[in-house]
């Protein structure tokens, strides 16, 4: 039978473990690299038994595909290539930012003028209405004219034309999204077949995303996390109606996901919309364990404090274990599979469900019993 560690004078001491394991983290997370998903680039994941010398693989690669400035690295079941943004297709979809930007100007400008045009219709006297339509009137053609700039510009950097001239906002914007479409289209498949001249692969997965949606999706993304620790705090607050079990769950919280984005560095695993996508599922396991440690010390009655968070590490530590196994298969699947995504997603889980037993187990438990402790011994 194993000795119940909490029973222990010392056992306040296990929390040096994951606080090291969070010192030694803070000091590789900012060497954490981002993928395409993140930072823009293209990442092509090919499916192949050729073995080529990494180094000569990507000589290749950068001389087939002019500023490539590619980065390789094994993958799943084959290898991992990924390049910088075609320069084209990212000036191109700053124009075509811009275009929506100036279409939405351009239909509030109409929807204002049309509003206007009917009101004089009633009051053909009121020169308050009259210079407001001249306004919007006004507006109407200067964002026409924005229009066939921004596309012009857009046109030209993709290589189809110098000059374009029309009055026509709905064809323009439509030619627009059509012309870089297509020309997103037409650089995946000159990358696939200039990989293909150099090493052959049964399959392939190609991502592309633009540096500007790369940026938009990290700040969504972190706002995501933000989000989720104010409302989980808030929400164990309600519960336990005291700082102290709440503090500690959202620390046991905050150490898991720190202390894999740490081992995420280490490791070589980018952090991506997949990997985030880990990190959230993280966070539920973690608050799991957490509050069935708090619940059972403080809310329950039977036996000594002491013997409760023994029973709970047993009963926490299963539930982890069940977890483990479970992100272990998708793992060893994903990986024989060639499923970069749940590859991503698995390992990352995986690392975190391993701290989550340390943080849980070593940290927030000793500290929710020494409360616990600290509150029965008072007179």
């Amino acid at each position: 039978m194993l000795p119940n560690i909490y029973e222990s004078k010392h056992y306040k001491l296990l929390i040096i473990v994951p606080i090291a394991l969070l010192l030694i983290s803070l000091y590789f997370i900012p060497k954490i690299q981002l993928d395409t998903s993140l930072r823009g680039g293209i990442n092509v994941q090919i499916q192949t038994n050729s073995s080529m010398d990494i180094r000569q693989l990507t000589q290749s690669v950068d001389t087939a595909i002019p500023g490539a400035e590619a980065s390789i690295s094994t993958s799943p079941g084959g290898l991992s290539i990924t390049m910088a943004t075609n320069a084209s297709l990212a000036s191109a979809e700053t124009h075509l930012l811009s275009i929506y930007d100036e279409y939405g100007n351009y239909t509030s400008a109409v929807a204002g003028l049309t509003l206007y045009q009917n009101r004089l219709t009633l009051q053909p006297a009121n020169s308050t209405l009259q210079l407001l339509a001249n306004n919007a009137t006004a507006q109407k053609q200067k964002s026409i004219s924005a229009l066939n700039a921004s596309l012009t510009a857009e046109l030209r950097v993709l290589g189809m034309t110098s000059k374009y001239n029309s009055t026509d906002a709905v064809r323009m914007l439509a030619l627009a999204k059509s012309a870089y479409t297509n020309a997103s289209a037409s650089y995946e498949s000159k990358v696939v077949a200039a990989l293909k001249g150099i090493i052959p692969f049964s399959s392939y997965s190609y991502d592309s995303v633009t540096p500007t949606l790369g940026t938009f999706f990290l700040s969504q993304m972190e706002n995501i996390i933000i989000w989720s620790f104010i409302l989980l705090a808030i929400s164990v607050f309600v519960i336990f109606r005291n700082p102290i079990p709440s503090i500690t769950v959202v620390f046991g919280a905050a150490n898991d996901i720190l202390v894999a984005l740490g081992a995420m560095a280490v490791f070589g695993i980018p952090l991506g919309v997949a990997s985030i996508g880990g990190i959230l599922m993280l966070l539920g396991y973690s608050i799991d364990t957490d509050l069935l440690a708090a619940v059972k010390i403080l809310k329950r009655t039977e036996g000594t404090s002491t013997e409760r968070a023994f029973s709970t590490l047993k009963t926490g530590v299963t539930m982890t274990m069940s977890a483990i196994l479970s992100f272990s298969i998708l793992f060893i699947v994903s990986y024989l599979t060639f499923i970069p995504t749940y590859f991503e997603i698995s390992g990352v889980v995986l690392i975190g469900l391993l701290v989550d037993v340390v943080t849980t187990w070593m940290c927030d438990t000793p500290l929710v019993l020494w409360y616990k402790q600290k509150k029965e011994a008072r007179p």
